[in-house]
This record gives structure tokens, sequence and C-alpha cells, in this order.
């Protein structure tokens, strides 16, 4: 029933759980009803019953395959984002990055950090040079 209610749900997590909802809005109403009729005209009850029992199945399946998709996705924070990483660097930060990693060579990184100290404010030259010796 899995791989059936899934062929023709959308792939969406959202569109999934809405519909989702709506079949409990639905399917629970009827089940109510359902009990209730077995009371008085026993088909309509168990027609009621039958209908609620299909719906809030569905429901249910929809439910288990959002929470498969959730569990089966990648964790993913901010801090693991190298783009965020490089967004956060100093100009300073990403020369050294860029000499660790060996796309530029010694006399380019002096060239470039020479340049960068001269344009830094004095309070910021102090701390970033000594940062950059260490």
């Amino acid at each position: 029933m899995y791989e059936l209610v899934h062929r023709y749900a959308p792939q969406s997590p959202a569109g999934r759980t809405a519909i989702a909802i709506i079949g409990c809005l639905i399917g629970v109403p009827a089940f109510v009803l359902g009990l209730i009729g077995l009371g008085g005209n026993v088909a309509a009850g168990l027609l009621f019953l039958l209908l609620s029992t299909v719906i809030l199945g569905i429901s249910g399946q929809l439910i288990l395959g959002v929470v498969r998709q959730a569990n089966a996705a990648p964790l993913s924070s901010p801090q693991d984002d190298p783009q965020m990483d490089d967004a956060n660097e100093t100009p300073i930060e990403t020369l050294r990055r860029r000499y660790a990693e060996g796309e530029i060579d010694d006399e380019a990184f002096e060239r470039r950090l020479d340049q960068l100290v001269k344009t830094e404010e004095p309070e910021q030259r102090k701390t970033e040079s000594e940062r950059v010796l260490e």
C-alpha cells in the first residue's frame, strides 16, 4: 500500500503533509459517524467505518513517507556550509586559506599580505599582522 500511495501523492513533503491533514480531518469524523451509525443503520455505519479506515490508512502512509524523507535528508547546519565560512572571512584569512590550499605561491602571498596590511586601519593592522605571524 505504501508504494501505491506514494506513486500518486505529490513529491514534496509539504504537499504530502497537507493531504494527510485533510485526510485526517475527513477520516476522524467519518470514523465517529461509523461508530454512531452501528447503533442505528448498520450498513451506513459499516460504510462510514470502511471509508474512514481507508482515508486514515492513506493519511498514515503519507505521514510515514514524510517521516522517512526527513530521516533520509542530510543534516546540515550553517556551521557545515563552506560558503558561509567564506562570506565571514576577513581578507587576510581568505589569503591564508588560498595560500594553504596552494592556489597562490609564496611570492604572491607575501605581496598581497603586504598590500592588505598597508590598507587596513592602524588598530586592525596590529592585531591582524600578529595573527598572521602566529
